[in-house]
């Protein structure tokens, strides 16, 4: 399988990860770990590592998000055949129809 990281997704983890860091230098390291984590485990298996996109009035299933399970975060990507696309990493809060736009040019 291919990996393919979005331009502005290795800003994304970094930016919150300073933010955390601000913070705390422990929570920085928590949260930096959690997200190589849930990359390790989306890698290992796509298909089964996150949940499809609900738009609310549909469910758009080539692209997933994986939620960090300590942190107001998820990471959302997409799977094309044999191609994954790491798009952001958003907090839960923010609308992910905002960030589709990554997909249409993955970097």
């Amino acid at each position: 399988m291919k990996v393919l990281y979005h331009p502005d997704f290795p800003k994304d983890v970094l930016r919150f990860t300073e933010q955390y860091g601000a913070i705390s230098p422990k929570l920085e390291v928590r949260f930096r770990s959690e997200v190589d984590d849930a990359l390790i485990r989306i890698k290992s298996a796509p298909t089964a590592a996150g949940h499809f996109l609900n738009t609310g009035s549909t469910i758009v299933t080539d692209v997933r998000r994986r939620n960090l399970s300590s942190f107001p975060h998820f990471v959302l990507y997409g799977l094309h055949g044999e191609l994954l696309i790491f798009g952001a990493l958003i907090p839960s809060a923010s609308d992910p129809l905002t960030w589709l736009a990554r997909f249409s040019n993955p970097g």
